[in-house]
């Protein structure tokens, strides 16, 4: 039973996360890096270290307790995290939302839940929930697949046909342009030796290797919540005091990231434009509600058990995949599709929600073997 509400809460976590940028579409006088500096401060720095401190007693002592060499590990695969944010945006700019979806996606989904599983019991991944959970992930992937070429036939059905400008520069906003021209024109992209093409698949790939580095930080930062448990803290905060370091590595990427394309495209002064103080706000929510999901996670991991951390990893992202993909109908983003694009669609959803029943089960059974 209370691996079945750490499901919930993992999933319940993804909602979140998937749907946490919404309010980024009210924030149209702010450029995108505007916007995701303020989210940044207020997500991986303010409410972090405030839930951090109202969670864990004698927080500073949890710290010297467990000493700089976890803190530098778990800050380092923060950073780590951090770079595969923008390498995404960057690949899928290159390659559109067909290749870089799926294969960061995929890797990430992998790596990030087998890693954990293998590190912590090698002979788990061939007992009955082992095989359930590689099974979960592998009905993941075909589900992102499916789900990314939708993405393709409605940029087909929806957009003129058009040439990909290969000069242009990569900014990390142009991710549904870009998806449209190369879903248009796959030809120009698939030429022999396009150096667009390979440099986009190397970025997508070393993305999705990197990506799972936040996950890789909570399985390694053990022993933050092991003392911040013998400190007083209930076992399902413990992992409030860990979040902080990994999450301020990544905001110390994103924050000169942002910096410098607030510097380069000169869209610092849109902070004080007349109009824009509701922005403020909105991107402030955002790193509310993107914090609350990353707690969130850490308590459903916490309650799914022994291998929350592997298992959990891949429900995880399956809801946030489902639920961003659902939050794009209802927003409207499909509202002109019609017929194939759809029900393609629903068809790569309804993989996932299989996916997600398939690695519930596979928690059950780790559940039932542990001691």
């Amino acid at each position: 039973m209370t691996s079945l509400v750490g499901l919930i809460v993992v999933g319940l976590a993804g909602v979140l996360n998937g749907t946490f940028a919404l309010p980024m579409k009210r924030t149209r006088l702010w450029a995108w890096e505007n916007t995701w500096l303020v989210y940044s401060v207020v997500g991986m720095v303010v409410v972090d270290w405030l839930v951090a401190f109202w969670t864990v007693p004698r927080l500073p002592e949890v710290y010297a307790g467990v000493g700089v060499e976890v803190i530098a590990l778990v800050f380092g695969f923060g950073m780590i995290w951090g770079v595969a944010n923008f390498l995404f945006g960057k690949g899928i700019h290159l390659l559109g939302i067909s290749l870089a979806f799926p294969i960061t996606i995929g890797l990430s989904v992998a790596i990030g839940s087998l890693v954990p599983l293998v590190a912590k019991d090698p002979s788990a991944i061939f007992s009955q929930g082992g095989i359930a959970t590689v099974l979960g992930v592998g009905i993941i992937i075909a589900g992102v697949t499916v789900h990314a070429v939708a993405g393709v036939q409605r940029d087909r059905q929806l957009t003129p046909k058009s040439g990909v400008d290969l000069a242009a520069p990569i900014r990390p906003n142009d991710v549904e342009d870009a998806s449209a021209q190369l879903a248009q024109s796959p030809s120009s992209c698939w030429g022999p030796f396009n150096r667009q093409v390979l440099l986009g698949l190397g970025i997508v790939i070393a993305a999705g290797m990197l990506d799972p580095a936040l996950n890789f930080a909570f399985y390694f930062g053990t022993p933050i919540e092991t003392i911040a448990a013998a400190r007083g803290a209930d076992p399902l905060s413990g992992a409030d005091a860990l979040w902080v370091w990994p999450l301020l590595g990544s905001f110390l990427v994103n924050a000169v990231y942002c910096s410098l394309l607030l510097t380069r495209n000169g869209t610092w002064s849109r902070y004080w434009e007349a109009g824009s103080f509701s922005h403020w706000g909105l991107a402030a929510l955002m790193g509310v509600i993107w914090m609350a999901s990353i707690a969130l996670y850490g308590r459903g991991a916490a309650l799914m058990g022994p291998f929350g951390k592997s298992v959990g990893w891949a429900v995880f992202y399956c809801a946030i995949i489902l639920s961003s993909g659902l939050g794009g109908i209802l927003c409207g983003e499909w509202h002109a599709a019609k017929g194939t694009p759809l029900r393609t669609m629903f068809a790569g959803l309804a993989l996932l929600l299989v996916a997600m029943s398939v690695l519930g089960y596979g928690n059950q059974l780790f559940e039932q073997t542990s001691p």
